[in-house]
């Protein structure tokens, strides 16, 4: 059963990538979790659960100053600003052009 499944996920996986009703599809997708997510009613229950970790899990302040590095350094990756530009990511234009 478990191989079916995973069968399915592929063959839908293949089709939004493969084909351009699928990129279509795709980019309809990624606009809508995209919208669910900066909804303010989904970032409120997101806040809250952040904060009952914050207030249960010992560890729950280390996790979440690591979340937000790991959240900077993501949008710095792939920010507008590296957007377009011809060095891969990671990488400053400096050393593109040595």
């Amino acid at each position: 059963m478990y191989g079916k499944l995973l069968f399915v996920v592929g063959l839908g996986a293949g089709y939004l990538v493969g084909t351009n009703r699928g990129r279509k599809d795709y980019e309809m997708l990624t606009t809508r979790v995209s919208e669910l997510w900066l909804d303010p009613r989904v970032q409120k229950v997101a806040k809250q659960a952040t904060d009952v970790v914050e207030k249960n899990v010992p560890m729950g302040e280390k996790v979440t100053e690591a979340r937000t590095a790991a959240t900077k350094a993501a949008r710095e990756n792939v920010g507008p600003s590296t957007r377009g530009s011809s060095s891969a990511p990671g990488t400053s234009s400096a050393s593109a052009a040595s």
